[in-house]
């Protein structure tokens, strides 16, 4: 079993798409275009070097707007949890004009 170390990053990004996270039960993935990385004090941060790159990133359904809102800009902090997993432990969304 691989160990993460404690990381946090706050990301902003563009949402690509939006589907079901097959992986945990109540998520959705956000493909998001990461457009800036900021560490957290205290924490590592793990995510920063993703800044230009789609990242897909896991999301409690609840914490998201109903219907899809590509092209929407997102605000996170979110988490390397494990291999190729992100999760966001909470969510803001300005949808475009």
């Amino acid at each position: 079993m691989v160990q993460v170390v404690e990381n946090r990053t706050d990301l902003e990004g563009v949402v690509l798409s939006r589907g079901p996270d097959h992986e945990r039960a109540g998520y959705d993935v956000l493909d998001l275009d990461v457009r800036r990385a900021t560490p957290v004090q205290g924490y590592a941060d793990l995510l920063s070097s993703r800044v230009g790159e789609h990242l897909a990133i896991s999301v409690k359904r609840d914490l998201l707007p109903a219907g899809q809102f590509e092209r929407a800009t997102v605000r996170c902090r979110a988490r390397l949890a494990g291999p190729g997993v992100v999760l966001a432990e909470n969510l803001s969304v300005a949808r475009p004009a």
